[in-house]
């Protein structure tokens, strides 16, 4: 009887140590398993924000200031304005006069590192004058019936105000802009403009010292 006993009282004993060891090997993967998905996942999307913010900011502040670049007018071009509207500081009849056309050198002005040329045109016919080109080169200077040789040199305006077509009975204004120059005595800068369909070709000169004392404007 004892020894049944003694028995009975081992098995329970075998029986509650192996619960006891499954419940303790059961907890452990689950704590350990929660701690390490967990802080992981949440550290990945938070750099991956950081990351996109600055990019979209800079693309914004970029097209803004090129758009901004776009809109605003040169100097020269808000100078040229202002000149268009003066009626010219030479006063003495520096003109030319071809079959009803007539053109007049109205003044030289000189601002913001530039050079402006003022030149009117009247048309004194009853036909339109078109115009087809019109160009500046360096002319050599006349002495005594005698030709004085100089480089022909081409100047291309950078900007200018002019006009496709003169009508009948009416003038003209035209600007046109050059970065600045000057010219030696010996030489005279030409005005030529060209007809369409048309032989009144106007030429005028432009005498050095008109360039050198161009009139200064802001």
């Amino acid at each position: 009887m004892k020894r049944g006993l003694i028995v009975i009282g081992m098995l329970f004993g075998i029986f509650g140590y192996a619960q006891k060891s499954t419940q303790k090997s059961y907890k452990k993967p689950v704590k350990k398993s929660v701690k390490k998905t967990v802080p992981a996942t949440s550290k990945k999307v938070a750099a991956a924000v950081v990351a996109e913010v600055p990019v979209e900011q800079s693309i914004e502040k970029v097209g803004e200031k090129n758009e901004h670049e776009a809109d605003t007018p040169e100097q020269y071009e808000i100078i040229a304005q202002k000149i268009i509207k003066k009626n010219g500081w030479i006063k003495n009849r520096n003109s030319s006069f071809v079959r009803g056309i007539e053109g007049f050198v109205k003044g030289v002005y000189v601002g913001g590192g530039k050079v402006y040329v003022l030149i009117e045109v009247a048309n004194r016919t009853n036909i339109n004058y078109d115009v087809e080109s019109i160009s500046f080169i360096t002319s050599p200077v006349q002495v005594k019936d005698r030709q004085i040789e100089a480089e022909e040199k081409i100047f291309s305006p950078i900007y200018a105000i002019q006009t496709e077509s003169i009508a009948k009975k009416s003038r003209e204004k035209l600007l046109f802009v050059f970065d600045k120059f000057t010219i030696s005595d010996n030489k005279n800068l030409l005005f030529i403009m060209s007809e369409i369909d048309g032989e009144r070709t106007i030429s005028l000169d432009i005498k050095p010292k008109y360039i050198v004392g161009a009139e200064y404007v802001k």
